[in-house]
C-alpha cells in the first residue's frame, strides 16, 4: 500500500500525469471513483473529443493571474500536446478555428490510448475508489479512500476504506460541473483541507436561460451566429460559432463562450444577448438585399420572400416581432426595416444558467498564486501537485479545457518523478 506517487482521479489530467509519471520509473496509482477512467473525456465533443487546438494562446483563458498560463505554456509549448498523442498512437485531424480531434472522431480512442500505455508502463489504476481524506505526513502523505458501489449493482459492497501511503501526490479530482458524470465539490475540499485558498466554484461554458417564452418555438435551431452580450449601454462580451436554441433558452459554442461573463454580470443589471444571423452582412447592406428581394416577390406571401433566407422558424418568429403576417402579402418598408433590425440584432434577457448539471467546465478553484506555473506544484504543501479544473482557470470552447488538463497533468507527472 506504499507508492511513490498517488493520483487521485484519473481524468484527463490525472491520465496524463501518469503517463509521464511512469516514463521516469516508480511506483504510482491511480484512484477514480468512477466505473471507468476518462468518463468525462468520453462525453466531450458529442462523443468525438475535441482535445485541443492548433491556436493555443493564453488569450483564451480566463483566470486572475494572466501571467501564470504564459510560463505554463513556456514549459511545455501547445504544438507538444499534440505529439504527445502522436507518441501514443493517436491520428488526429484538424476541424475548424482550429480544433483537433482524433481521426476516428471517437472519444474512447483517446481516452485508450493513454490507458494502454499506463498499463505498458505499469501504473496500478483502481477504480470505483473515491479518496475522502489526504493527509501530510512528515515524508509524505496518507491517502484514505472509500470503495464505491457501481450504481447497476444494488447489492455491492460500498464504504470500505483503505489508506495508502505515497512520497508525493497529484490532486487531479476534476471540478464539480457534469454531476451526472462524476463532478463534484470533492476536490476542493481536499484542497482547503491541505491549506489552499478555493475560490467559490461555479458553472463555466454551462446553456443559459432566457426569458422569452419565444424560444420554446425555436427549440433545436442551429445555425452560425454572432453573440453579444449586453447590459442595454455596455458590451460586455462578443462571440461567434454555432448557436442552439432550446426550450429554455440558448446553448452551442456561441452562448457557452458567453456564459461566464453574463454570469458574472447578471447580480448588478439586466443582461441581454443579442444574436446577428446575418454577421456577414451589414445592416445597410442586408436591408438593400431585402427591399431587392421585396420587388421580386412583389404581391406574393411573405412566406414565399422569406423562404431560403434562413432557418424557417427564426424567420417565422422575427416576422411575428415585425408584426408581419407569415402568409400575407408584405405592404410598404417600416416593418421590412423592423426585419431587418431583428435578423441582425435578435435581442433575448438572460435569466439565469442551467448550472453545473450541463456545465462543461469549473470556474473557480485553487488560486494560481499558490501553484508553480512550470511544475503545478503546490507553493504551499510539498510534495503535492495540482492539476485541471481544479485550479481557477477555465477556457473557451474549442478544445482549451482539454488543452490545459493535458499540460498541467504531463507537468506535474514529469516534476513529481523527479521528486
Amino acid at each position: 500500500m506504499t507508492y511513490d506517487l498517488i493520483i487521485v482521479g484519473g481524468g484527463a489530467s490525472g491520465l496524463s500525469a501518469a503517463c509521464a509519471a511512469s516514463k521516469a520509473g516508480g511506483k504510482v496509482l491511480v484512484l477514480e471513483k468512477n466505473h471507468v477512467p476518462g468518463r468525462k473525456i468520453l462525453s466531450t465533443g458529442a462523443g468525438k473529443c475535441n482535445f485541443s487546438n492548433l491556436e493555443i494562446s493564453p488569450g483564451f483563458y480566463h483566470s486572475r493571474n494572466p501571467a501564470f498560463l504564459s510560463l505554463t505554456f513556456k514549459a511545455l509549448p501547445p504544438e507538444e500536446i499534440p505529439a504527445f498523442f502522436e507518441g501514443l498512437g493517436l491520428l488526429w485531424t484538424r476541424a475548424e478555428r482550429g480544433r483537433l480531434f482524433p481521426r476516428s472522431m471517437k472519444a474512447h480512442d483517446v481516452v485508450s490510448v493513454l490507458v494502454n500505455r499506463m498499463g505498458t508502463l505499469g501504473v496500478n489504476l483502481l477504480t470505483l475508489s473515491e479518496v475522502t481524506e489526504i493527509k501530510k505526513e512528515k515524508n509524505g502523505f496518507l491517502v484514505a479512500a472509500r470503495k464505491v458501489a457501481p450504481k447497476w449493482e444494488k447489492n455491492a459492497p460500498s464504504g470500505e476504506k483503505t489508506v495508502y501511503r505515497a512520497a508525493r501526490v497529484i490532486l487531479a479530482a476534476g471540478g464539480a460541473a457534469g454531476p451526472r458524470l462524476g463532478g463534484s465539490l470533492n476536490g476542493y475540499t481536499l484542497l482547503e483541507s491541505l491549506g489552499h485558498s478555493v475560490l467559490t466554484p461555479r458553472p463555466a461554458l454551462v446553456p443559459l436561460k432566457v426569458k422569452e417564452k419565444i424560444v420554446k418555438d425555436l427549440d433545436g435551431v442551429r445555425l452560425e451566429a454572432s453573440l453579444t452580450l449586453t447590459d442595454g449601454k455596455r458590451v460586455l462580451g462578443e462571440t461567434a460559432g454555432e448557436l442552439l436554441f432550446t426550450d429554455y433558452g440558448i446553448s452551442g459554442p456561441a452562448a457557452l463562450d458567453l456564459s461566464r461573463a453574463a454570469l458574472e454580470n447578471l447580480a448588478a443589471a439586466r443582461l441581454f444577448a443579442e444574436a446577428d444571423f446575418f454577421r456577414d452582412f451589414t445592416a445597410q447592406k442586408l436591408k438593400t438585399l431585402l427591399l431587392k428581394r421585396a420587388k421580386s416577390f412583389s404581391g406574393r406571401p411573405f412566406s414565399h420572400f422569406a423562404c431560403g433566407l434562413l432557418n424557417e422558424k427564426i424567420l417565422k418568429t422575427a416576422a411575428e416581432i415585425a408584426g408581419i403576417a407569415w402568409q400575407g402579402t408584405l405592404s410598404g418598408t417600416d416593418k421590412l426595416d423592423k426585419f431587418a433590425e431583428i435578423l441582425k440584432a435578435f435581442r433575448l434577457e438572460i435569466t439565469g444558467s442551467t448550472g453545473f448539471e450541463d456545465a462543461m467546465v469549473t470556474a473557480g478553484g485553487c488560486a494560481p498564486d499558490e501553484i508553480d506555473p512550470s511544475t503545478f506544484a503546490s507553493k504551499k504543501v510539498k510534495g503535492l501537485y495540482v492539476t485541471g479544473e481544479l485550479l481557477d482557470i477555465d477556457g473557451d470552447c474549442g478544445g482549451y479545457n482539454l488543452h490545459l488538463a493535458w499540460t498541467s497533468g504531463i507537468l506535474a507527472g514529469r516534476a513529481a518523478a523527479e521528486g
